[in-house]
């Protein structure tokens, strides 16, 4: 038995650029076992497995331009996410490519197990958009400020000039982001990501305010354990959060689309937009397919 599988890299144009992830068709009602092991065979930041065949009509909100599937997200340490940026518009592109079954097809709608339905469209400029609950940043008390503060500084081997930390609201608990000022220089910045296991947050956000005219924020993701060499190239959740921060902090309108960059070491753009009346935040990138084939099941 085999099933149709890509290999992308999304929010780039840049084949070493970007986030890389695999996406495959397949029957989800095989044993989770099943996509843990190819996962972590196919060793890519995240595989996306999609049903190997749309699900009914009946489910679209648009039957004409709309075409749905389920999706799961396995990383290649073997555990699933519950929601993936990368990840989303990787197999949103994955199922674009599928001119067997979705030509002509503008809006791709992905049923998740615990975040019910993620849309993905395609847009006039070529960028695929996603849309993501988003949530406000809370402010941490003076006491675990101080804390983090001393494991940041511990991480980087110097004092770092953090103007604010903040955790996520509900579903992005475990998410903190660190705002530092710009002179920092977040792109080039020593982290030592093992003593980052201090901080008592799995997703650890550094951001700061961007002077090019590029973009308007920059941003690095940490996650020791979790993500391959414990940064994410470009994670699309942590926007979820840095998205309304930006917004508030900066003064920009709702739904007005800015750019945002990770300055990981592949690095990614994004278009981000928060929507204040919906409480989501929409992501747009590019996405590029870098091969194709068919992955054998045994």
């Amino acid at each position: 038995m085999s099933a149709k599988f890509l290999l992308l890299t999304a929010f780039s144009t840049n084949p070493n650029g970007g986030n890389p992830a695999a996406v495959v068709f397949t029957d989800l009602s095989q044993p989770e076992e099943v996509f843990k092991n190819i996962s972590q065979n196919l060793n890519q930041p995240i595989t996306a497995f999609v049903s190997a065949h749309p699900l009914p009509s009946s489910s679209l909100s648009n039957k004409e331009r709309s075409i749905a599937f389920s999706v799961r997200w396995f990383t290649a340490s073997r555990d699933e996410a519950a929601l993936c940026g990368h990840g989303t518009l990787a197999a949103a592109k994955a199922i674009f490519e599928r001119t067997d079954i979705a030509a002509n097809m503008e809006i791709v709608e992905l049923h998740t197990i615990t975040h019910g339905v993620v849309m993905a469209a395609k847009r006039g400029d070529g960028l695929i958009e996603i849309e993501f609950p988003a949530t406000k940043t809370q402010e941490v008390s003076r006491e675990v400020f101080t804390r983090v503060s001393r494991v940041l500084n511990e991480a980087s081997g110097k004092e770092l000039k953090i103007d604010h930390i903040a955790t996520g609201g509900e579903g992005f608990k475990h998410y903190a982001i660190f705002v530092l000022d710009e002179k920092e220089d977040i792109k080039n910045l020593p982290i030592n990501t093992t003593l980052l296991r201090e901080t008592g947050f799995e997703t650890n956000i550094y951001t700061s305010q961007s002077s090019n005219t590029a973009e308007r924020f920059v941003s690095r993701m940490f996650a020791p354990g979790l993500v391959p060499g414990d940064e994410d190239h470009v994670c699309g959740s942590a926007h979820c959060l840095l998205t309304p921060y930006w917004y508030d902090r900066l003064g920009i309108s709702s739904t007005t689309e800015i750019k945002a960059k990770q300055v990981s070491a592949r690095g990614g753009d994004l278009g981000v937009a928060w929507d204040l009346e919906r409480n989501t935040v929409k992501l747009a990138g590019e996405v590029i397919v870098l091969g194709k084939g068919r992955l054998n099941l045994f």
